[in-house]
């Protein structure tokens, strides 16, 4: 049934009796190679490498492939090959994996998502609601940036997600930094204990990277900043044309790549939209030890909102409290005596996920990640109030958790991207000792955030870039002012805990007037964490064409039992946001919700 022509050549001869028992030997061995290497393919034995394709018919640069079928429904997936080094293609490819959703009215443009991290998956935000939100009017593309989830090479340092979480496991890395007591920030045993913590600090973050250079070796070179702001430039000349505009909406780590884009690119930069503002001055240019002081000033202010609308809501809505209209500092005072007696012992937890103990460090980090997400704040507190009764398994369960990862191998992802970004050691009195790194903590401490100075770390994993040995082609530095044809726009809440309003303040500063600034007045990492329906508007407008006054407010738009809703309620989603009558702005609020949700 073959639709190629063939020829009769006839019938073979019979073989002779010893040709033939050759010719059955030889197709056993040729069938044992064939199983022994499909399993070696299968398994991914280390020892037998099978290439996915020749050199001679390896994808060319640019080449897109299109998937039949994706992760979320409505879109078309896939990926594009980009030269793994801008500067110099004979290194090889880099397989970008992104998802789309197509314009079904004139299209503007493709608009480039970026949900944070760096390390999360940018596909999955690529949605029909997202892209309807914004009018149809453009192709909104999600990618995996240099490293992550689908795109290739995967940056893959421990062999396993358990052995990565077994090395981890009951270390600093896992718990946090304990902090005997907040009560006398002066004693000189606060800053002994952390030191003694940061040597373990410095020998895992040491083992971490000699593991990783290992194993990645001169892939790690290719997952900076400023080569995924390359890709973006690529993918535009390819699905727009040679030269066109590139338009970017981030939150978090997204607010660095669009800071990147607009000051790298500043001609080819179009509407472009960055929520959560991590400063990039200090990112590009100062160790990351250091950036705890510059991104939990508006923590406490944070912490505070969370006590306060507790206290409001009551024991029923937030079981933290123990009396109608009990002050919020009574709560403090009853978590911080907690937080000291667990510095002392820790607690043991025999039935969580995986038997273990909370440790104050792990408590406080935990709950510095659970004021990131307005939406969770019931949960920390039924969480937080189980561990004071002495369960602490919904706690572990959610320090075991990793949130939101889609690729199976996240271990180290975000070091290869931040390690290639800051300034490398110029000699090794820049690498810091274990002194610094705790005077460093105290100082966060006693001068920016007394509560959660030392925690930082558990949902930001940064640090030990001093280890990591890869440099990339290309690091940016700034400068941050360039000029642009059309204003970015710059969303900042004003109790955002982890990247605070005046890292906005200081883009819009930086930008001049090719920027605007709105600002939030509410908690969250990310406005998108609680959007008011006057900011998603405003959002909405910036991509159709209306340029917002620069300093806009968006007063807040909730109340307690927002927060900490009754568990025996069932709320309607769009009376408690607020959107009664508005379905588009509901859908977007939603879209943008799981656009740039984080660690969950």
């Amino acid at each position: 049934m073959s639709s190629y022509p063939t020829k009769d050549l006839g019938a073979a001869p019979p073989l002779a009796a010893p040709e033939r028992q050759k010719r059955i030997n030889y197709y056993r061995l040729v069938f044992v190679a064939l199983v022994f290497s499909l399993f070696a393919l299968h398994s991914g034995f280390s020892g037998f490498r099978i290439p996915c394709f020749s050199p001679r018919h390896a994808p060319k640069i640019g080449t897109v492939t299109w998937l039949t079928e994706c992760d979320v429904k409505g879109q078309e997936c896939g990926s594009i090959v980009v030269p793994k080094d801008h500067f110099d293609p004979s290194v090889g490819t880099a397989s970008i994996s992104i998802a789309r959703v197509k314009a079904t009215r004139p299209k503007k443009g493709t608009l480039f998502l970026n949900p944070g991290g760096p390390g999360n998956s940018g596909t999955s935000g690529a949605s029909p609601g997202f892209a309807a939100w914004l009018g149809n009017e453009w192709d909104i593309l999600g990618f995996d940036p240099r490293g992550i989830h689908r795109t290739t090479p995967q940056v893959k340092c421990f062999a396993s997600t358990e052995d990565y979480d077994f090395f981890k496991a009951n270390t600093v890395l896992e718990q946090s930094f304990t902090v005997p007591s907040i009560a006398n920030l002066s004693d000189p045993a606060v800053e002994e204990a952390l030191v003694a913590q940061s040597r373990e600090f410095i020998a895992l973050k040491q083992a971490q990277a000699q593991i990783c250079a290992k194993t990645m070796g001169d892939e790690l070179r290719y997952m900076g900043s400023a080569t995924v702001v390359r890709d973006m430039a690529f993918m535009a000349d390819v699905f727009d044309g040679e030269g066109a505009k590139i338009n970017f909406f981030g939150g978090s780590y997204g607010s660095i790549l669009g800071m990147y884009l607009v000051n790298m690119l500043p001609e080819r930069a179009g509407f472009v939209a960055i929520d959560g503002i991590v400063d990039p001055v200090a990112w590009a240019t100062e160790p990351p030890y250091t950036w705890p002081a510059n991104w939990l000033t508006s923590i406490e202010k944070t912490y505070r909102f969370f006590l306060e609308t507790c206290a409001e809501a009551g024991p029923i809505r937030c079981p933290l409290t123990q009396y109608a209209g009990e002050p919020y500092e009574e709560l403090e005072q009853r978590l911080e005596a907690f937080f000291d007696e667990l510095a002392i012992a820790p607690m043991a937890v025999p039935f969580a996920k995986r038997p273990g103990l909370l440790t104050s460090g792990a408590v406080r980090g935990l709950l510095l990640m659970y004021l990131e997400q307005p939406t969770q704040w019931s949960d920390a507190a039924h969480a937080l109030a189980a561990a004071l009764a002495g369960d602490g398994a919904p706690l572990l369960n959610k320090l075991l958790t990793p949130g939101h990862v889609a690729s199976p191998y996240h271990d180290l992802v975000r070091s290869a991207v931040t390690c290639l970004d800051v300034p490398p050691p110029a000699s090794h009195h820049d690498i810091p000792t274990a002194e610094d790194l705790g005077r460093e903590l105290v100082r966060t401490m006693r001068e920016v955030s007394p509560h959660f100075g030392a925690n930082l770390d558990l949902g930001e994993p940064d640090g030990g870039c001093e280890y990591w040995t890869a440099r990339s082609p290309e690091r940016f530095a700034g400068p941050w002012n360039a000029t642009l044809e059309w204003p970015m726009l710059i969303v900042s809440n004003t109790m955002d805990p982890i990247t605070p309003i005046q890292s906005g303040l200081r883009i819009n500063g930086l930008m001049g007037d090719s920027s605007r600034l709105v600002i939030q007045d509410g908690p969250g990492h990310c406005y998108s964490s609680a959007p008011t329906p006057c900011m998603v508007k405003l959002v909405q407008g910036y991509f159709a064409g209306t340029l917002p006054a620069n300093g806009t407010v968006c007063s807040p738009a909730f109340n307690s039992s927002w927060y900490f809703p009754d568990p025996a309620e069932e709320g309607d989603f769009r009376a408690t946001l607020g959107f009664e009558e508005e379905s588009s702005i509901l859908e977007g609020a939603r879209a943008l919700g799981g656009l740039f949700r984080r660690r969950g």
